[in-house]
């Protein structure tokens, strides 16, 4: 295990409010003393989903992103909302990072990225509820993956303004529900992980 904390967002668009949010997160870890892996989704070249393509070989990219999602294990995932849901995006990622390899030393079991993983959600919006809906879509999901999910979690509205012009969050209160996320996370993993702390 060589960093303790992945963070990630749901998106890949260049001015995204939950990419915003995963670089002020990981600022903010970094400050607090963890060591940390801030990923990029757009840097994986990752299809979509499809098992006659998988068949066919499961794409370098997706192999690159179990391993680094087991090597980690805390995790705070940013899921912007699109219409009340996380994004096509990332239930891509999670799906091809959860389906079986076969004949593979390492991945043949598909839950193997996730299990035991602690998870920690943010969410940015424009809107007052600040992407809420797509955490609640998001927990069953990495349940049933046997991720262990942090009851700590953050939804940052109004997004627009929530920024400064160095990417940080303005908002004392605001930067203290991150930490507070990214806290529950690391403890929990200390103790589930405890190599790994």
């Amino acid at each position: 295990m060589h960093n303790q904390l992945l963070v990630f967002a749901g998106s890949t668009r260049q001015q995204s409010f939950n990419r915003r949010l995963a670089q002020a997160t990981a600022a903010i870890a970094r400050e607090a003393g963890a060591q940390v892996t801030l990923l990029e989704l757009s840097d994986f070249d990752i299809p979509m989903y499809n098992a006659d393509l998988e068949a066919q070989g499961t794409p370098a990219d997706v192999l690159r992103l179990k391993q680094i999602l087991w090597e980690h294990p805390a995790w705070v995932i940013c899921a912007p909302e699109y219409n009340g849901s996380y994004t096509a995006l990332l239930k891509n990622t999670i799906d091809w990072a959860s389906s079986p390899v076969k004949g593979h030393p390492d991945w043949q079991d598909g839950t193997r990225p996730f299990r035991g993983k602690v998870a920690g959600m943010l969410s940015a919006s424009p809107g007052a509820l600040g992407g809420l809906r797509s955490q609640s879509h998001l927990a069953p999901l990495l349940i049933n993956l046997e991720c262990w999910l942090a009851p700590q979690a953050f939804a940052l509205g109004h997004a627009g303004s929530a920024f400064d012009d160095q990417g940080a969050l303005v908002q004392p209160a605001h930067r203290d529900r991150v930490r507070a996320v990214i806290d529950q996370v690391l403890w929990a993993a200390g103790r589930l992980h405890p190599a790994a702390g």
